[in-house]
């Protein structure tokens, strides 16, 4: 499990990218955690629905491809049109 070393706010319109590329899944963020995850420090942004979960840090490490700043009807236009999702350079699991 991380350590929590700090908690910063986020802006309103980034997201966290979950799920496949032919699937997405995106999860607003409210909150960046740096965390110590016993090999250095790693940043990662934190949905509203994990805050204060006990075990939720390692959560916030896992299956994330990656984030993104967008306006909510680009949002919406990813979720229709995945294949958009390509210019932001994402790092999709294997599977």
């Amino acid at each position: 499990m991380g350590k929590i070393k700090h908690i910063l706010p986020a802006g309103e319109n980034w997201y966290r990218v979950l799920g496949s590329k032919d699937a997405p899944q995106f999860e607003r963020i409210v909150f960046w955690a740096v965390i110590n995850d016993g090999e250095g420090d790693v940043v990662a942004g934190v949905p509203r629905e994990d805050i204060g979960v006990i075990g939720a840090v390692s959560d916030w490490l896992s299956d994330v491809a990656g984030y993104i700043e967008v306006s909510p009807s680009q949002l919406s236009s990813l979720t229709e049109n995945p294949e958009e999702l390509e210019q932001y350079n994402l790092i999709w699991a294997e599977g």
